[in-house]
């Protein structure tokens, strides 16, 4: 029977989360894992964890069970406070953060993929494709490429750098990591980023970060990374703005036009009128 203290809250960075046969975690050369972080999300986890251990600790416990008649829950733990892109470099790191910006690819000449293991995952300083030894698969195995960009963020209050990438990264350039590769690697190309740069200009999005940092030579370096990305909806245009129509003064055709209808108003028949003859070009 499972006690209060089986309530645990596990953090996992670097994961690679798989639904073959089921959900099934496997870490990597990068992975760390923690038991009861004291992060703000993960204290809040826990205070939702006790306040439902009666549900939590009613469910089986049968590690061979493959169905369950008990609905999923959805944990909630409060919506993220919105920050501004000058309070992402004081935020906490190891969390999740969201800011309301706009975004804007300044590098257009940097490598938008890396080839990693297509095993481990694991990232491999090369350009060649071709098959190699793996110490840490210990077997031959293919290099894949995989999406990988960095995006400028930016809000009234500053901008800041952050990485994006897979799927996430292929739905922004519309292209699959397979197509950048053959364009910046195979043909030695740039990527054209027109269509990108008209589709991210004037458009607020709400983005979710995650920031990681580590330390080194007594030197702390943070990084943030895209999780999600969404448009938010513009307000709408007022009368002020510069893309508002100006109003087009009569012409005085329109203007004997509008005289004659009026005229003809006082009866009780529809108005009629003849539209006037365009003057001629001499």
């Amino acid at each position: 029977m499972a006690t209060t203290a089986d309530l645990l809250v596990i953090l996992g960075r670097s994961i690679r989360i798989s639904t073959y046969h089921g959900l099934s975690l496997q870490t990597r050369y990068n992975s760390t894992v923690r038991v009861n972080p004291n992060y703000p999300q993960a204290v809040a986890l826990m205070n939702w964890a006790k306040e439902n251990k009666a549900a939590l600790l009613s469910c089986p416990s049968e590690k061979t069970s493959t169905s369950s008649s008990i609905a999923p829950m959805t944990v909630s733990t409060g919506a993220q406070q919105l920050l501004s892109i000058a309070e992402t470099s004081s935020a906490p790191s190891m969390g999740v953060l969201s800011v309301d910006a706009q975004m804007a690819i300044l590098d257009e000449f940097q490598d938008f993929c890396v080839l990693e293991c297509s095993g481990c995952k694991q990232k491999k300083r090369t350009k060649d494709r071709k098959d190699f030894d793996c110490p840490k698969c210990k077997r031959t195995t293919a290099l894949v490429p995989r999406c990988s960009f960095q995006i400028d963020l930016v809000d009234n209050t500053g901008t800041t750098t952050a990485s994006i990438s897979a799927e996430l990264g292929e739905k922004l350039l519309s292209m699959t990591a397979e197509d950048i590769f053959e364009i910046t690697c195979t043909k030695r190309q740039s990527l054209s980023l027109n269509h990108v740069h008209e589709m991210l200009s004037d458009r607020l999005f709400e983005i979710q970060l995650r920031k990681s940092s580590w330390a080194s030579s007594n030197t702390t370096h943070a990084t943030l990374s895209i999780l999600s990305y969404m448009e938010k909806q513009h307000a709408p245009h007022t009368p002020t703005d510069r893309t508002s129509k100006k109003i087009k003064p009569l012409e005085i055709s329109e203007v004997e036009v509008m005289a004659t209808t009026t005229a003809a108003g006082s009866s009780n028949a529809p108005p009629k009128f003849q539209p006037p003859t365009p003057a001629k070009k001499v």
